[in-house]
């Protein structure tokens, strides 16, 4: 299921995080920041990540250009890839953050 909210648990402290729907829009948006920010996860994975993505974009915008294509036709191909790359970008870098998590010994459990 897509967008499933995850709760972590230290073994040790019983501290817990927890990731809501929310976090993979902010995952999506901010990349490698939101791993950064939450503090697990391999940050150099979600650089590689976000460059892929970024590139990946400025491509489709290259190809989509008024050159090729009419500006409305570039506009709804922008409108539509927009937010698949940060649903998708979102759903990389939670899973990023969930194995960073798990490596630490965290224990992962639903959010609902």
């Amino acid at each position: 299921m897509p967008l499933y909210p995850y709760r972590f648990e230290h073994p040790k402290t019983e501290q817990s995080i927890t990731l809501g729907r929310k976090s993979y829009l902010w995952a999506g948006l901010f990349g490698v920041a939101y791993v950064a920010y939450v503090g697990y996860g391999n940050r150099l994975k979600a650089l590689g990540i976000n460059l892929a993505f970024a590139v990946g974009l400025v491509i489709l915008a290259g190809i989509t250009s008024t050159r090729y294509v009419t500006p409305f036709v570039q506009f709804m191909v922008l409108a539509v890839a927009l937010p698949v790359i940060v649903f998708i970008q979102g759903e990389l870098m939670i899973s990023i953050i969930r194995t960073g998590f798990r490596r630490r010994g965290w224990m992962t459990r639903s959010a609902d």
